[in-house]
């Protein structure tokens, strides 16, 4: 009675999972979809085969480790390998039906046609018999148990995804394992408790598979698409990568790698990363340029060396990843030359002028010097802000008060202070003086009446330099807040630049108020509590 009971209730699971088999064929195009099919199709109907048998007497059931436990054995080894076949594709591993997989598929069949041939020759021992049994069952078992794991630890992997959806799929399969060939073996289980086992078997695998599919949407929400992406970044970006194992030998490397060193292939057998490039892994993290030959071509590159660490913090490896920045060095060089050719040159040019200007008394030359002193003054600007933005350079304590009385000091032009005595900071003390130069001399230039204050912020401290001019033009407004100089839309000099370039690098912000004169406001962040590099003044 209760055997016949289990045996309609499998036959309930045989239904469902039949249903599921055909609900994953109708998405085919999903990754893994056509292996899970079949997987699910082949269980579901030998499931439905053997639950019918012993339903209506043909399969007389004694104990679960008889007959009924090798047709049980039957229903989940002979599709193990399809199983196998699901995991590596819906993990982003594409496998396809081929001779190589055929074989692997049909393996557990080829053995247990084997092992029955064999069992109806008396002359064969019975130990070679067992031997077949117990290899295709650790062979399916092996199967299994590396589709769960692989199954998992994808879904672990990804954000988008649940690691529930692994483990429900993992369900089914270490289901029917578990109740249908290890437990009854083991515990050597009756009629009652191995129907029990049974039924448990069939249920693990239909909620399984069940859950995994309709309630995790498992074939919507894949984890191919980050293996494969993890993939394609690699193999198809421009930059050139290689992975190495812990002692430096390349495991991997993308196209451009081949082909953009003269090194040996990774291919072709074990190599380092010194091999390929000609630079060690140690020395690539200290180098800021590499330049590699391939063809009669040079080009260099920007490396970047990370580390690889596992679960626990161990170093697997490293992946170094080499970025071509050759028109980005080229253009540096060309404007390094044009920098110093225009500064030295325009200067003297300038110089001579003025000497024959000196000579003539009249307004002409008058206004010709100026214009020759304007442009010398532009000159010395272009140089200030090159050096912010080209330098590396650390942060001093310095006490801004006196730093804002020395520099406007340095103006003909009577400018108020009104500042604490001291008002002490970690900073770039030559982008705040630039920021503090560049803000003064505008307001000395365009007013009459200029007023400077200084006053400590919880962050840093804040200076305003306010005067009672037109106010800067919208256009020279405008075009900083574009970041960018057009035809109908620029400055007429670079001391607003210099201002706005030096204010980022010292981590702060400037503003414009010019709603009655100008009111220039600088905020400088103090950088005692961040981890740039300090040096004492």
């Amino acid at each position: 009675m209760l055997i016949g009971i289990a045996a309609a209730i499998s036959i309930g699971n045989a239904v469902g999972i039949s249903a599921i088999s055909a609900t994953v064929a109708r998405r085919y195009n999903a990754p893994g979809a056509t292996w899970l099919t079949g997987y699910t199709a082949l269980i579901g109907v030998s499931l439905g085969l053997v639950s019918a048998g012993i339903l209506i007497g043909s399969i007389s059931v004694t104990d679960f480790t008889g007959l009924v436990g090798r047709w049980l054995a039957l229903v989940w080894i002979l599709p193990a390998a399809l199983w196998a076949m699901f995991a590596l594709q819906y993990t982003g591993r594409f496998v396809s039906l081929s001779f190589k997989t055929g074989a692997l598929i049909s393996i557990p069949l080829l053995g247990f046609t084997l092992q029955g041939i064999l069992t109806s020759i008396p002359a064969v021992p019975t130990e070679v018999l067992g031997f077949i049994g117990i290899t295709i069952r650790y062979y399916a078992v092996t199967l299994v148990v590396a589709g769960i794991v692989l199954v998992v630890r994808a879904t672990r992997r990804y954000d988008h995804l649940t690691a529930w959806q692994g483990i429900a799929f993992g369900v089914a399969p270490a289901a029917m394992w578990l109740f249908w060939s290890n437990i009854p073996y083991i515990a050597q289980l009756g009629q009652v408790a191995g129907g029990v086992a049974y039924v448990l078997g069939s249920l693990g695998a239909v909620c399984g598979l069940g859950l995994a599919v309709f309630r995790f949407d498992a074939f919507k929400k894949s984890p191919a698409v980050g293996v494969v992406g993890e993939r394609d970044v690699v193999d198809e970006t421009d930059d050139l990568v290689l992975v190495a194992d812990d002692e430096c030998r390349v495991v991997r490397a993308n196209e451009s790698a081949r082909v953009a060193s003269d090194g040996p292939d990774p291919s072709a057998g074990p190599v380092t990363v010194e091999d390929i490039i000609g630079e060690s892994v140690d020395g690539l993290r200290a180098t800021d340029t590499l330049e590699l030959n391939a063809e009669g071509a040079s080009a260099k590159y920007d490396p970047q060396v990370s580390t690889v660490l596992d679960q626990h913090g161990q170093q697997l490896g490293t992946v170094v990843s080499l970025r071509d920045v050759t028109e980005r060095e080229l253009r540096k060089d060309r404007l390094a030359v044009l920098n110093r050719v225009l500064r030295h040159n325009l200067r003297n040019q300038i110089d001579v002028v003025n000497a024959h200007l000196e000579a003539i008394d009249d307004d002409h030359a008058d206004a010709a010097t100026e214009t020759t002193d304007r442009i010398a003054h532009m000159s010395n600007r272009a140089r200030t802000i090159d050096r912010l933005l080209s330098e590396t350079r650390g942060t001093v304590t310095i006490d801004v008060a006196e730093l804002l009385r020395d520099t406007v000091a340095t103006y003909d032009s009577s400018v108020a202070v009104e500042a604490p005595d001291t008002l002490i900071i970690t900073t770039d003390r030559a982008a705040l003086e630039a920021a503090i130069e560049s803000a003064v001399d505008n307001a000395v230039t365009h007013a009459t009446n200029v007023t400077t204050s200084l006053q400590q912020t919880p962050d840093g401290c804040e200076i305003r330099i306010t005067d009672d001019g037109l106010g800067i033009p919208e256009s020279e407004l405008s075009a900083l807040e574009t970041r960018t100089e057009t035809a109908l839309q620029h400055g007429t000099g670079l001391g607003l630049w210099q201002l706005t370039w030096a204010a980022r690098t010292l981590a702060g912000n400037v503003s414009f108020d010019t709603s009655n004169g100008t009111t220039v406001t600088i905020t400088v962040s103090d950088a005692s509590s961040t981890s740039r590099p300090e040096t004492t003044s």
